[in-house]
């Protein structure tokens, strides 16, 4: 073979290796791009999902679209049919309409506590169409029962007090002056009673109305409050009354066993920081004393915690955020909810992916869920022997599982599985007690009582008005947590605070007996 032919021939050969890496490296790119479409898709699915979708992390019925809200999901008679078999077009199905009967005696109960003003209607110069004779009564009968609203009202209550001599003192040019005792206002100087102050905090802490609109609402009842003077009540009355009470429900917070927590995001106008964050702290489910406490971070850094927890060697319910694990003294609890709701996340969008990994996922954590869920009334010695013998190998099969999935899945699932497993010790701690539960909704649903109120109020336009936010929602859900009335509770603490004496506070917490019996 010629020298030029063996040259021709090597350089085809170069060039086919060359073509083959550029191919195996388009492949690669492909695959890359491949990869990359499929991570977007699933990002716009979700967040398709989270804009459009069921707000309910329930598994829906295979043929509803994920992002399609099921048009009978607010009927509690409503169920899907179960598919036993294919029907031709030609059956017909003959349904037996379900009449629902009504209580009886229901509308009477929940008029029962109501005062009752009779309303007696008469025939003036009844007589008879007969004979023309006057008629008597023979008897009476209630027609209908309705419920009148009577709006609310202002008075100006003007305290007098009044002054005693002594006539005898007189005679000899002494004089002698008594004066009748008034109870104290809660802020002195002040036009506003108890009742006012108490009223405010109701529509801004539990029907969420911030302070500009309350001002409109005092104007329309021809009064004039400034949206300043409300604010600055709350701030005073926080300071003087509630804070005090505040750290008595801290103290006996942390002798609890059970503890849970969790924060969120809260603006405050005149920090430095770009985000301030307001924490919650929880007593546990089966805790005798209920206490909730927000308090105004800061910051998010584990130090909030330290200083809040210092000294608190029990159990700690909360979510995978980095810094409850740097607590070294306290036993972590992971909640399971988020494990589910990492999976929930993940679920394909295609109809009939029934038998998805993350599908699986949600109903292996559903049927733990109902499995504990089976174990709530029972004692706290009974419940722990039950979770070792139900709840634990359904857990430790739910985790082995984890395990022998593919490690390298990228996109939600892949976050799921990697979440899931570095939760799983936490999550196994909750089998240590029976008085442990295995999510941290309890905490959850208590800050969303803060993240409504956020969505009105916006924002703290002060760290003091933050501070004084945390200690009014403190005792308002410790008080709803109790079986009280949060308005009366409030009423009653600005009555009595400003003028006990030598009184210990205990005496106004939630739980003590004359709250109760007052504040119900």
């Amino acid at each position: 073979m010629s020298k030029s032919l063996e040259k021709q021939l090597e350089k085809a050969l170069q060039q086919n290796e060359l073509m083959a890496q550029n191919l195996t490296e388009l492949t690669q790119q492909l695959k890359h791009v491949n990869e990359e479409l499929a991570l977007q898709r699933e990002q716009n699915q979700y967040l398709l999902q989270q804009l459009f979708g069921r707000k309910k992390e329930t598994l829906s019925p295979e043929k509803i679209h994920p992002n399609q809200t099921d048009l009978f999901e607010d009927d509690p008679s409503f169920s899907w049919p179960e598919q036993t078999g294919s029907q031709s077009e030609e059956e017909t199905i003959e349904e037996t309409p379900v009449r629902r009967h009504k209580k009886k005696g229901h509308q009477k109960e929940k008029l029962a506590h109501l005062p009752v003003v009779e309303h007696l209607y008469r025939e003036e110069n009844c007589t008879c169409p007969q004979c023309a004779s006057a008629m008597k009564e023979m008897g009476k009968e209630v027609v209908r029962e309705e419920v009148v609203y009577i709006p609310a009202r202002l008075e100006n209550h003007r305290h007098i007090r009044l002054s005693y001599s002594c006539p005898s003192c007189e005679k000899y040019g002494e004089t002698s002056i008594i004066k009748a005792e008034v109870p104290k206002s809660p802020l002195s100087g002040s036009f506003a009673s108890a009742s006012l102050i108490a009223e405010t905090i109701y529509q801004k802490f539990q029907q969420k109305v911030p302070t500009y609109r309350q001002e409109a609402h005092w104007t329309m009842m021809n009064f004039d409050i400034k949206r300043t003077n409300i604010s600055n009540w709350h701030k005073k009355t926080s300071e003087y009354y509630f804070e005090p009470l505040v750290q008595l429900l801290k103290k006996a917070l942390l002798e609890e066993e059970v503890l849970h927590a969790d924060e969120t995001t809260f603006n405050v106008l005149d920090s430095h920081r770009t985000k301030d964050y307001v924490w919650l702290f929880s007593s546990g489910r089966y805790a005798e004393k209920k206490i909730h406490i927000y308090k105004h971070g800061p910051s998010r850094g584990s130090e909030v915690l330290e200083n809040f927890l210092a000294g608190y060697k029990r159990y700690l319910h909360s979510d995978g955020y980095s810094s409850y694990g740097k607590l070294t003294d306290v036993t972590s609890i992971g909640c399971f909810a988020h494990v589910r709701r990492k999976f929930y996340d993940a679920l394909p969008a295609e109809e009939g992916e029934k038998k998805s990994t993350s599908r699986l996922a949600v109903e292996k954590c559903d049927a733990i869920f109902q499995e504990e869920k089976k174990l709530a009334d029972l004692t706290v010695e009974e419940r722990q022997l039950k979770r070792w013998e139900f709840v634990q190998p359904k857990l430790e099969e739910f985790f082995g599982w984890l395990r022998t999935l593919n490690p390298m899945i990228k996109g939600k699932i892949g976050t799921a599985i990697s979440y899931a497993l570095k939760q799983e010790v936490k999550v196994l701690n909750f089998l240590r007690d029976g008085r442990l539960v295995l999510s941290n909704n309890l905490a959850e649903r208590g800050i969303k009582s803060l993240v409504m109120g956020r969505k009105n109020w916006l924002f703290a336009a002060t760290t003091e008005g933050a501070h004084a936010n945390a200690a009014i929602l403190s005792l308002q859900e410790t008080a709803k947590a109790n079986g009280l009335n949060p308005q009366k509770y409030f009423d009653y603490l600005l009555t009595h605070l400003p003028n006990q004496k030598n009184t210990l506070l205990e005496v106004y917490l939630p739980w003590a007996p004359k709250v109760q019996i007052n504040c119900h």
